[in-house]
């Protein structure tokens, strides 16, 4: 039997583009929480897997191959987990099989998967640069003295900042996960607690 593979960040996301192409033939398995999360750690991740596990689902249709997983790792070892399995994974975006018929993986899927961890690496190291050359402008000019001691960044800005640790917590992970997750200090993903409940307390 076919599926298809829906997954959106947020329960705000609509996810009508992804299901768009779907059909009543194709059993719909659909997540509407962070990339964080671990495909197989997912509500319909989890169902998918035990569907496949159990010879219900042998042909999987995704919209690209970043679903499976927020890196290249992810993304690698749940594909993997696919051909162990002996499953077909269909790409829309690129309209491609990512596994050939001898059961070993696509090298354009392979492509794909190594251009997304370049990219990723690129915009972080493009995003340090700039902060670095913003300083220095900044620092030139005399407006920039560095975050002054005491000074305390506002709810709104902090819970922006660890916006991944925000959805995490929210899915329900505990503090240990999260920061295990997220690779953020315990300490770091507690005070985002606290500061989700304190405005949750001053809103109700």
């Amino acid at each position: 039997m076919k599926a298809k593979y829906i997954r959106v960040s947020t329960t705000e996301q609509n996810t009508e583009r992804q299901r768009s192409d779907a059909n009543e033939r194709l059993k719909l398995y659909e997540d509407k929480v962070s990339g964080l999360i671990p495909f197989a750690k997912r509500p319909a991740g989890k169902r998918l897997i035990k569907d496949v596990k159990q010879g219900k689902i042998n042909h999987i249709t995704i919209h690209s191959v970043d679903r499976l997983g927020r890196d290249v790792v992810a993304m690698q070892k749940q594909l993997n987990w696919f051909i162990d399995q002996e499953v077909q994974i269909y790409a829309e975006n690129i309209q491609m099989n990512l596994i050939n018929e001898d059961g070993s993986m696509n090298s354009i899927a392979k492509m794909i998967i190594d251009l997304l961890g370049s990219v990723a690496s690129l915009e972080m190291e493009a995003i340090k640069e700039r902060q670095k050359q913003g300083i220095k402008i900044a620092q030139a000019k005399g407006v920039y003295t560095g975050r002054k001691p005491g000074a305390v960044m506002s709810n709104k800005n902090y819970l922006k900042r660890h916006r991944d640790v925000v959805s995490l917590l929210k899915d329900g992970f505990s503090i240990n996960k999260a920061a295990k997750l997220t690779g953020k200090a315990f300490v770091t993903v507690r005070k985002v607690k606290n500061r989700i409940e304190f405005n949750a307390s001053m809103s109700s």
